[in-house]
């Protein structure tokens, strides 16, 4: 518990002030998200000639929806070594500058996959496990990406109304029921926009199956997926 709640402290300090990083580096001298490499920045130059991409033409994959057709979801790596090890570090290591990163590689496939939308959506954390983690993994990656775009971010357009447990450490089936009807849009402001939901991770889908499916039902005219890694 002390643990977590340390981290929790630096990766609030380090969204306030850029400058905590370098009191940080100091301190601890930082190890590579993907290897664990110490005094080699966050990411080695091993992990980038490990990294492997999805071909321009391979970004897109699909999701069945419930109603309609398919949703269309852009990711810019298989999820595996060293991205697997980085995305933990990122998400439960208290790592969020490695969103730097992250976001680049996506809006790189982005570029590639020729779509275009009024703003990128997060998924969102509930307040609880926002608590426990000090940051939105989710939001961090899609503030990148928005940014770097030229493109809304749209962190209130989706809300989280109820804790749900890790996805990680579940089955397909277990996943759908997790999260059913654990999501909000906002109908206002979802009306009529072609939005993206942003996301690390597309596994079974679930999550994002249960975003879109509440954009699409306050009234979003289309609505996609991105993600850092697709299983």
């Amino acid at each position: 518990m002390a643990q977590r709640n340390l981290q929790s402290l630096i990766s609030n300090l380090s969204l306030l002030h850029p400058l905590w990083f370098t009191f940080l580096d100091l301190l601890y001298p930082p190890r590579c998200g993907g290897c664990g490499a110490v005094g080699q920045g966050l990411w080695c130059e091993g992990c980038q000639k490990r990294l492997k991409l999805f071909r321009p033409d391979a970004v897109k994959g699909e999701l069945p929806m419930p109603a309609g057709g398919p949703l269309v979801v852009v990711s810019a790596a298989p999820f595996g070594p060293p991205l697997r090890e980085a995305i933990h570090s990122f998400k439960y290591e208290g790592v969020p500058q490695l969103a730097d990163l992250f976001g680049g590689l996506m809006r790189d496939a982005w570029n590639h996959s020729a779509l275009t939308v009024d703003g990128f959506v997060p998924v969102p954390l509930h307040k609880r496990r926002f608590g426990e983690r000090g940051f939105n993994q989710s939001e961090l990656l899609a503030k990148q990406v928005s940014r770097s775009l030229n493109t809304r971010l749209e962190p209130r357009m989706l809300q989280r109304i109820r804790y749900t447990s890790q996805q990680a450490h579940l089955t397909k089936e277990q996943r759908r029921q997790n999260v059913s009807g654990a999501f909000v849009a906002d109908a206002a402001h979802a009306r009529g926009q072609r939005l993206c939901v942003v996301d690390d991770v597309f596994t079974t889908g679930a999550t994002l199956r249960e975003c879109a499916t509440a954009l699409l039902q306050c009234g979003a005219s289309d609505v996609y997926a991105l993600t850092l890694t697709r299983a």
